[in-house]
């Protein structure tokens, strides 16, 4: 890349000269940076951004691989990624295999295509853009505006459409719990979760003031995540905050002590509101309600354990599996017995598999000694 860029920008004047035209790779490197930054910003608040940036991710892509100067630059051609890009396609493979058998053909091969296919190419393009010089600072920073932004906008919606009954038409009215730009708590509270584990990775390698900025945002994501009130989020949060305690020896006071004293204002919270003994009684509507979910999941897997209904199918055989609760078309609302319902037990394997080589190949890194990047792949 760097000599890419001095081709491209001589020293002359700091800027190309007249009748000058950038070169297609490095169009393709600016598009997917691009991209890649609209993704963090604007992901939250939209849902067209994930198409759009992936557009955007995609061109420039494909233009750096119709380069031949670029051809060859991407980080999966490194063996060390062979068993995650041979994973990946062993799965991608079972589930166009799936649709030889499916019900709804059409459905599951549009499912392939926009679903599995265009999220693990996410992956493999998001990986080659972050193996460049500055990017992944660059995307941490933009991350951190967009998780500031997603607090504060459920912070001041939160204290004033609650206190004002012009808004009772407000979806935050029906649940009474922090929503942000989402649709319900949950979606906002799996946000939190993820993103809060980067921020404080984050946080763990800067200095001074950075870091006290950064220290300040993840207390205000744990704060947001607390008032949604979602106890499987919480559940989660403390599940990686204890790995987190567990793989870093610098983090393990302090995540353990942060892993009991959170446990505890959780709980006194939900005894305060009377849920403490409900949340995992099969007598809760929510745990019902996944109960029967899974139970058609598991009569879907019992009649088809090989290849499935067919990817992308789930809600379309729904009703035909229904036991009880909502009588309209669901997600498993749990991801293993989804992919093991739509591709059977081969594609669940592969699913696995594909986990499994990732958090291998993730594992590997984190035991790299005193390197600067190990706690934002552990926050990862």
């Amino acid at each position: 890349m760097s000599r890419l860029w001095a081709a491209a920008w001589p020293p002359r004047r700091g800027r190309p000269p007249s009748g000058f035209a950038i070169s297609p790779a490095l169009r393709g490197s600016h598009l997917q940076q691009g991209g890649l930054y609209v993704l963090l910003l604007l992901l939250p608040f939209s849902k067209a951004a994930v198409e759009l940036s992936f557009s955007v991710l995609l061109i420039g892509w494909v233009l750096e691989r119709l380069n031949p100067a670029t051809r060859a630059s991407t980080i999966w051609r490194s063996p060390r990624l062979r068993l995650v890009l041979f994973a990946g396609c062993a799965f991608l493979a079972v589930c166009a295999a799936s649709i030889a058998v499916s019900g709804f053909p059409a459905l599951s091969a549009r499912g392939l295509v926009s679903k599995w296919l265009e999220y693990l190419l996410f992956t493999v393009i998001v990986a080659d853009v972050c193996a460049r010089p500055r990017v992944v600072t660059r995307a941490l920073a933009f991350l951190a505006w967009s998780s500031f932004s997603v607090a504060g906008y459920a912070v001041i919606q939160a204290v004033f459409v609650l206190r004002s009954k012009a808004y009772a038409f407000h979806p935050l009215w029906y649940y009474k719990r922090m929503m942000g730009p989402y649709e319900n708590p949950i979606d906002l509270a799996t946000y939190l979760m993820v993103v809060g584990f980067v921020l404080l990775a984050y946080a763990l390698t800067r200095r001074g003031p950075p870091r006290r900025w950064l220290g300040g945002l993840v207390a205000l994501v744990v704060l947001c995540l607390a008032e949604t009130r979602a106890v499987g989020a919480w559940l989660g949060a403390g599940a990686g905050l204890l790995a987190m305690a567990v793989l870093s020896p610098a983090f393990r006071r302090a995540g353990l002590i942060a892993l009991l004293v959170a446990g505890a204002l959780g709980a006194a919270a939900l005894q305060r509101e009377g849920r403490f003994s409900g949340v995992m009684a099969r007598s809760d509507a929510g745990v019902m309600d996944r109960w029967a979910m899974w139970q058609a999941a598991l009569g879907m897997i019992r009649d088809r354990p090989v290849l499935g209904h067919g990817v992308n199918t789930f809600m379309a055989n729904y009703l035909d599996y229904w036991v009880g609760g909502d009588h309209t078309p669901r997600y498993a609302h749990n991801c293993y017995l989804q992919v093991a319902a739509e591709t059977g037990l081969i594609g669940l394997a592969a699913f696995i598999a594909l986990l499994g080589a990732a958090v291998h190949r993730m594992w590997l890194g984190l035991r790299v000694p005193r390197d600067a990047e190990t706690p934002l792949l552990l926050g990862l």
